[in-house]
Formats: structure tokens, sequence, C-alpha cells
């Protein structure tokens, strides 16, 4: 996104200098030069970021309900040659935040299920949540404790579907599971459908100062603007369907 723009105003400045408009060009390569700095060096990707990941710097305190569900947004995988995909680097930290949640719930001598939420992301035929089940397995999650939810695309229906089996299993308590630089949006459309759920992030970015550009500050940018966008779209989907009879909640309040 923040390439793609860079690129879009240098063609523009070079296009006005073919017109003649050299004072055009002029301001058009000075502003691509300074937005490369202050995005690459990290002021931008820090402005972005401090405000929308604080609430989800800390931890919460783990009050566990007798019957608690931990969902776990799936991220991006991996999908080596000749074998099965898997977790990416996100999507690892996730899946060990949920085993720390399950195995502190355990521990407590409540009833805890997992739903791992999220389905095919065009790289695969095979769904997100069935890679990253395989990874708690593989952790020692056992398959009783565990649904998968396959068919979402968006963060919007790992909500939407969610509703379904949180009511099946009587979970009392909800868990959501992503990254923190996720969860304000996930927040967002899992109350929308009615899932009262506590925010867990397991990683958290942090864009980096540095006195020459770095490509990691142009990636976080790219993110946080896909979340900041993504946020106007699901607050427009809930607008428009404001007039509609709001979704039964799935759970009630937690504490």
């Amino acid at each position: 996104m923040v390439l793609s723009a860079l690129i879009a105003l240098l063609a523009c400045a070079w296009l006005a200098g073919r017109c003649g408009r050299h004072r055009l060009r002029l301001a058009g390569g000075v502003l691509a030069l300074v937005a490369v700095f202050a995005v690459g060096c990290g002021p931008v990707p820090h402005l972005l970021l401090r405000g929308w990941e604080a609430p989800y710097a800390h931890r919460p305190a783990l009050h566990w309900a007798p019957a608690n569900a931990i969902v776990l947004l799936t991220a991006n995988a991996n999908n080596p040659p000749g074998g099965e995909p898997e977790p990416g680097l996100a999507g690892y930290a996730r899946v060990a935040e949920t085993m720390s949640l399950y195995d502190a719930c355990r521990a407590a001598g409540m009833r805890c299920t997992v739903l791992v939420s999220g389905g095919e992301d065009g790289a695969s035929d095979e769904p997100l949540a069935r890679a990253y089940g395989a990874a708690l397995a593989r952790l020692g999650l056992p398959a009783a404790a565990m649904m998968l939810e396959s068919r979402s695309r968006t963060t919007w229906q790992n909500a939407e579907f969610a509703r379904a089996p949180l009511a099946r299993i009587g979970a009392q308590r909800v868990w959501l599971v992503s990254s923190a630089l996720h969860l304000r949006r996930a927040e967002f459309a899992f109350r929308h459908f009615g899932i009262v759920a506590t925010p867990v992030r397991a990683d958290y970015s942090r864009g980096v100062w540095s006195p020459w550009p770095l490509t990691a500050n142009l990636r976080l940018t790219d993110q946080a603007l896909h979340e900041y966008a993504g946020m106007a779209w699901y607050r427009w989907l809930a607008w428009r369907s404001r007039g509609e009879a709001p979704p039964e909640a799935a759970t009630p309040p937690s504490g």
C-alpha cells in the first residue's frame, strides 16, 4: 500500500515534468522523499501504532469461568515444498499464547475448549484452521478440547461463524487470541455479533527508529493502514446492518 502510493506519486511527478510542470515535478519528488524517510525511519508507524495497540499491551488477569472458550484467530501460513501448511511467524505466536491459556485454564480446574477459526487463504487448499489445529495438537492440545471453524475468510466471518459453536459448547467466558495490531478490529467484529470476548494479544508490533529507511517500517505501516481501513469498513458494515434485528448474544458479559 505504501510502496504503491510512493510509486504513484513518483509517476505523477514524472508526468508533470513531461508536461512542462517542473515545479510540480519537484514538489512531487520532494514529497515522495519526505514520505520515504517519515515512514521508513519510524515516525509514521510509531504514530499509527501507539494508540491503536495500547489497550492490548498488557495481558488480562485470568479470571476463569466454569466453562471457557479460547478463540484462536489464524494469521498467515507457510507452505513448504512437499509438506503440509503450517502457521507462519505471527501464527506461531498465537498458537503459543493459546496453549499457554489452555494450560492455565486446566491448571485452575476449569473446562476449556479451543475454537480455531480460519478458512483457506488462497495459497493452499488446506484451511488455516486445520494447519493451526495440527500445530496445537503437536504441542499437546487434546482433540476433544479443540473445534475447527474452516469457513471464514475474513475477521468479520470469524466472528459471524463463531456464534454457533460457542453457543453449542455453552461457553460462559470467551478469550480472543490474536496479534495486538489485529485485536481492535477483531474485538469490534465479535462484539457486533453479540460475542463479549476478553482480548489476549500474542505478538506486539512496534516500529523501529532508524536514521535510514527500513523495509520493516514500510511493511509495518502497510499492516497498520490495513487495520485502519478494515476498521472503517467494519464500522460501515455495522452501520448498514443497524436496522436489522440485533444478533443474539452468544455469551453473557464477562467480568
